[in-house]
C-alpha cells in the first residue's frame, strides 16, 4: 500500500485504491476473516449503524427495540434500595406486634390479667428473679415499680405501694383492651373498694370512691338529713356520711332564705315561643351576670334535656339544642348586644331571634361576695379587708359610692357601685318583651330537678327519665372558674344564713339597705337583711350627708311652715305690732344662736353656699387622694386603672365567655 494513500477505515476506499487481494483462496479467506473486506456489504452497514448513524431518518433504517422497563424508575438503584428498606420495616413491625400481643388472651389472676406480657419490665423482672434464685438460692421477687427499700417498709406502706402498682396495671389493662375495642370486664367490673385514677404527675395518686346508683344510695344511712337535701345529693351520686351530715345546712335555713319553692318568672312566654319557632330551630341556653351559675345550668340542661329535632349537619343547631350561652354573650346586656354582637364562643351561625334565654339571678348580697372572690371583668377599688367596698372607706364623713367599671363585649360601662350593676342589669332584663324566663341560682342548687324540667319543657324538649345532677359542674377545674366550689361546697355556703353578709361593713350595709332595688328583691323572694345594731344615728347622719340637698329643702319648708303658724297665732293674740315685735325678737334670737352655733338649721341655711363649696373642694381632694392610694392599699384593679390594663386582664375570659 502506498504511504501517500489515506482514508478512513469506516468508509470504502476511493476508486482505484482497492486493497490488493491474495492470490491463493486460503489467504484470501484468512484475509477476509482477519481484516474484513470493504466490499462486504453487511459489514459496512454494521459499521455505519454503530459509528455514523444517519441524521435523517429513512423508512429503510431499522432501530432496535429497547428492553422492558428500560429507563423506568423501577430499575433505579435508589428506588430498589428504598423498597428493600420498606420490606425490612414491615417485617420488623410484624414481629414486634406479634410479640406485643402474644399472650393477650392468657388467663392469670388479678385485674391485670394478660397485661404483664405487654410490658418489657415484666420480662426484666423474670430475668432478675431467676438470677437471684440461681445465685443466692433465694425466692425473693423483684417488685416492679416498688421502692428499693420495699422490705424495710411497714405493713401499711407495703400495702399502699402494692395497691398503687395494682392500679397502675389495671389502668394499663383497660387502655390496652380499649385499643382492641373489647370490653375489659365482660362479666362486670371487679369488686374493688376504689376506682383507680391514673396519676397526673410523678407519684401523686388520688382515689375516688365508687359511685353508687340512686337505688343503692336510697338504702344507705342519711343521719337525719332532710329528705329534700338527700334527694339533691343522691341525684349527684353523693353518699352522705356522718361528717358531711354534720356540715350540711338544715332545710329550715334554706327555706328562711329562699322559700320552699323555686321562683321562675316568664313561663307565660314559653307557649308563644313554641308556636313561633320550629322544633328543629329551637335552642336554649343561659344568660346572667358573672358568678350566677350559668355553667351549672348548661351542664344540667345538657345532661337532662334533649330537643330531638334540633340536629342538623351543616348549620345550627347541630347538637340537641342545648347551648353554653346566649349567642350575643351570656354576660352582656340584651339591649346593647342582642342582634348587635356575635359571641366568639357558641355564637356563630345562630339566628338570635330563635334563641330562648334562661336568665339566672342571684341574691345581691351573696353575689357581691362572689365578685370579691372572682371579679372577672369588673374593676373597682377594693382589697381583702374592704370588699365589696360599696362606699369608699377612706371618706368617713359622707357616703361616697365606690364606682365600678365593667367590660362588656361592645362597651366599657361605668356604674356607681357593685350594687348598681346588679340593679340595672336585672332591671334591663325585666323590661325585655321577647320570650325568656328568669330563675334563681339558688333554685339550681336546692330545686335543680324542677327548674331544669320546666326549662326543658318550655322549649319542647324531652326530659331525662332519671334526673342527674352533675357533681362539681357548677365550678369545674378547667380554667374558667379556678378555685371555686362544687355542689356540696356551694350548698354549705349558700345554705348558711350567717355567710350572707361576709365582708360587708356597717357602712356597706347601710348603703345597700338604702339603694338596693327592693322590687326585684321582693319578686324573687330575697329577704331584706337587718341593719347592724346601734347604727341608727349613723344611718341618719350618713343619709343626711348623702341626700343633703333634699333634706335641706324639706327642713326649710317645714320650718317656714312652723314660723308662719307661730306668726299667725301671735297676731291673733297680741295684734299686728306684737306679732312684728315677736318676729324681730325671734330674728335677733336666731342671729344670736347662729353666732353661738346653737341652731344648726339656720347656720346651714345662712351659709349653704359657702359650705357646699367647701364640701365640694374637700370631696375632690379626698377623691384625688383615694384614687392615688387605691392601688397602694391593695386594691385589685381599682376604678382608676387604665382601660388598657383592664382589657388585658379580661382578654382570656372575653374570648371564651363573651362577658
Amino acid at each position: 500500500m502506498s504511504p501517500n494513500i489515506h482514508h478512513r477505515i469506516d468508509r470504502p476506499p476511493p476508486n482505484g485504491h482497492s486493497k490488493r487481494r491474495s492470490s491463493s483462496p486460503a489467504a484470501e479467506s484468512n484475509d477476509d476473516s482477519n481484516h474484513g473486506s470493504y466490499d462486504h456489504e453487511p459489514w459496512r452497514e454494521r459499521i455505519d449503524r454503530l459509528h455514523r448513524p444517519s441524521p435523517v431518518p429513512s423508512g429503510s433504517s431499522q432501530r432496535s427495540t429497547p428492553p422492558a422497563f428500560h429507563g423506568s424508575v423501577v430499575m433505579n438503584g435508589t428506588f430498589q434500595k428504598l423498597i428493600g428498606l420498606l420490606v425490612l420495616i414491615v417485617i420488623f413491625d410484624v414481629v414486634y406486634l406479634w410479640d406485643f400481643f402474644h399472650g393477650i388472651d392468657e388467663k392469670s389472676d388479678g385485674p391485670e390479667a394478660g397485661i404483664h406480657n405487654l410490658h418489657e419490665t415484666h420480662r426484666s423482672r423474670k430475668v432478675l428473679t431467676l438470677l437471684q434464685q440461681v445465685i443466692g438460692g433465694g425466692t425473693s421477687s423483684v417488685q416492679s415499680g416498688s421502692p428499693d427499700n420495699f422490705d424495710s417498709l411497714t405493713d401499711e406502706e407495703k400495702i399502699d405501694e402494692l395497691e398503687k402498682e395494682i392500679y397502675e396495671w389495671k389502668d394499663k389493662y383497660e387502655k390496652a383492651m380499649k385499643r382492641l375495642h373489647e370490653d375489659p370486664y365482660p362479666d362486670g367490673p371487679p369488686n374493688v373498694p376504689f376506682t383507680p385514677r391514673p396519676p397526673n404527675r410523678e407519684d401523686t395518686y388520688e382515689f375516688k370512691k365508687v359511685k353508687k346508683s340512686r337505688a343503692e344510695l336510697a338504702k344507705t344511712e342519711t343521719y337525719g338529713v332532710h329528705k329534700n337535701i338527700v334527694n339533691i345529693l343522691h341525684s349527684a351520686s353523693v353518699e352522705i356520711d356522718k361528717e358531711l351530715a354534720d356540715q350540711l345546712p338544715t332545710w329550715e335555713n334554706v327555706v328562711s332564705m329562699y322559700g320552699d319553692k323555686p321562683v321562675i318568672s316568664g313561663l307565660e312566654t314559653c307557649e308563644p315561643y313554641r308556636k313561633a319557632v320550629k322544633p328543629e330551630d329551637r335552642m336554649i341556653g343561659p344568660a346572667g351576670m358573672f358568678n350566677t351559675g350559668t355553667n351549672l345550668l348548661f351542664e344540667l340542661m345538657k345532661t337532662n334535656c334533649d330537643i330531638k329535632e334540633a340536629r342538623r349537619k351543616f348549620r345550627e343547631p347541630k347538637r340537641n339544642g342545648m347551648r353554653w350561652q346566649v349567642p350575643w354573650g351570656k354576660h352582656n346586656p340584651p339591649t346593647t348586644h342582642r342582634f348587635k354582637n356575635v359571641a366568639k364562643a357558641w355564637g356563630k351561625g345562630i339566628k338570635q331571634g330563635d334563641f330562648f334565654p334562661v336568665v339566672l339571678i342571684k341574691d345581691p348580697y351573696t353575689w357581691m361576695g362572689s365578685q370579691c372572690r372572682h371579679k372577672y371583668a369588673t374593676f373597682w377599688g377594693h382589697d381583702d379587708e374592704h370588699c365589696p367596698n360599696l362606699v369608699r372607706w377612706k371618706i368617713t364623713d359622707a357616703i361616697v359610692p365606690s364606682e365600678v367599671r365593667v367590660k362588656f363585649a361592645l362597651e366599657m360601662k361605668m356604674f356607681d357601685s357593685l350594687l348598681d350593676i346588679w340593679n340595672k342589669w336585672y332591671q334591663e332584663w325585666e323590661s325585655m318583651t321577647f320570650p325568656h324566663i328568669i330563675t334563681r341560682f339558688e333554685d339550681l342548687l336546692f330545686h335543680g330537678e324542677e327548674v331544669t324540667r320546666k326549662a326543658c319543657e318550655c322549649v319542647g324538649g324531652v326530659f331525662a327519665e332519671e334526673f342527674q345532677y352533675v357533681e362539681d359542674s357548677a365550678k369545674k377545674a378547667v380554667g374558667v372558674h379556678k378555685g371555686a366550689n362544687g355542689l356540696v361546697m356551694a350548698m354549705l355556703h349558700y345554705g348558711d344564713p350567717t355567710k350572707r353578709l361576709t365582708g360587708f361593713t356597717d357602712r356597706d350595709r347601710i348603703y345597700a339597705d338604702k339603694f338596693v332595688d327592693y322590687e326585684l328583691m321582693k319578686k324573687y323572694h330575697y329577704p331584706k337583711p337587718p341593719l347592724p345594731a346601734g347604727v341608727a344615728p349613723l344611718l341618719t347622719k350618713e343619709k343626711g350627708a348623702y341626700d343633703e340637698e333634699e333634706n335641706e329643702q324639706e327642713k326649710t319648708d317645714k320650718n317656714d311652715g312652723e314660723e308662719e303658724e307661730e306668726e299667725g297665732e301671735e297676731e291673733e293674740k297680741n295684734g299686728t305690732d306684737d306679732g312684728v315685735a315677736k318676729e324681730e325678737s325671734g330674728t335677733d334670737e336666731e342671729e344670736s344662736n347662729e353666732e353661738n352655733g346653737t341652731d344648726d338649721h339656720d347656720q346651714t341655711e345662712g351659709n349653704s353656699t359657702d359650705d357646699e363649696d367647701k364640701d365640694k373642694e374637700k370631696d375632690e381632694e379626698e377623691e384625688e387622694k383615694d384614687e392615688q392610694n387605691v392601688e397602694g392599699e391593695g386594691g385589685e384593679g381599682g376604678v382608676d386603672l387604665e382601660v388598657e390594663e383592664g382589657e388585658k386582664e379580661i382578654k382570656a375570659d372575653d374570648e371564651t365567655d363573651q362577658m
